[in-house]
């Protein structure tokens, strides 16, 4: 879910706050503040979800992890006779995400369908927080940036049944050493940010083999001058930079 805040030498600092917190702010103004993170995560998943789903058995359970105002969510409704959960630690997130996931829904024909739509909201850093869902599928995008490793792959193994499929986006470390997650309070003006970790590619496949999973498919992204029409000039910035990557995984056991 990370949006980008870089200051200059003589600019305020930011407000740091806990993530729970951070998010209920954003809410409001989440998916309309330009984020071209964003932009380029939803043009991947437009190439990654059919991968995800085309290895998912019929009528899957698939758990959204840190669904927030549900982008990516709402993609999943078209699942024949899925069961979708969204869990994110933002009541005001899950609420944008349900009004947009009821619009979706109202929108589609009976089948295909999915079956049943949740949202809950939890701590998705921590097992306990999460429940017990057995999941044939969960996708995770631009989340892990603000969740320890360990912790995030501990809640994934927890939350799916063997030979589940893992779909992971996130912020590229060469992108985290130099920015994080944050926005511009519009109230205020007042720079909000939160918590944020830079990992890298190697340090996510240490935890992946730890938790035992195995990967399918991986890809890092950088910007490129043709993605700047689509993702806004927010982006120029970024030309060159891996800003991106993402993971297509497989629980083993």
């Amino acid at each position: 879910m990370a949006s980008q805040s870089s200051q200059s030498p003589n600019a305020k600092s930011p407000n740091t706050l806990p993530v729970k917190e951070a998010y209920d702010q954003w809410a409001a103004t989440y998916d309309t503040d330009g984020n071209f993170l964003q932009a380029l995560d939803s043009i991947m998943m437009d190439e990654l979800l059919p991968r995800f789903i085309s290895l998912l058995p019929p009528s899957p359970s698939i758990a959204d992890l840190g669904s927030g105002t549900a982008r990516n969510t709402c993609r999943l409704l078209q699942i024949r006779d899925a069961d979708v959960a969204g869990l994110d630690i933002s009541e005001h997130m899950i609420e944008k995400g349900k009004s947009r996931c009821l619009d979706v829904w109202n929108s589609l024909p009976p089948s295909p369908r999915c079956h049943v739509l949740a949202f809950k909201p939890c701590d998705i850093s921590s097992t306990e927080a999460v429940g017990f869902y057995l999941a044939k599928g969960v996708i995770s995008t631009l989340v892990m940036e603000h969740i320890p490793l360990e912790n995030f792959f501990a809640v994934c193994h927890k939350i799916m049944a063997p030979g589940g499929i893992l779909l992971i986006t996130n912020m590229h470390s060469d992108m985290g050493a130099i920015s994080q997650a944050g926005f511009v309070d519009q109230a205020t003006g007042e720079k909000i940010q939160t918590t944020s970790y830079a990992h890298t590619l190697s340090e996510v496949e240490e935890q992946i083999a730890a938790k035992n999973f195995e990967i399918l498919w991986k890809e890092e992204r950088a910007v490129s001058e043709g993605d700047l029409e689509k993702i806004g000039e927010r982006g120029r910035k970024w030309v060159g930079v891996k800003v991106w990557f993402g993971m297509i995984l497989r629980k083993l056991s």
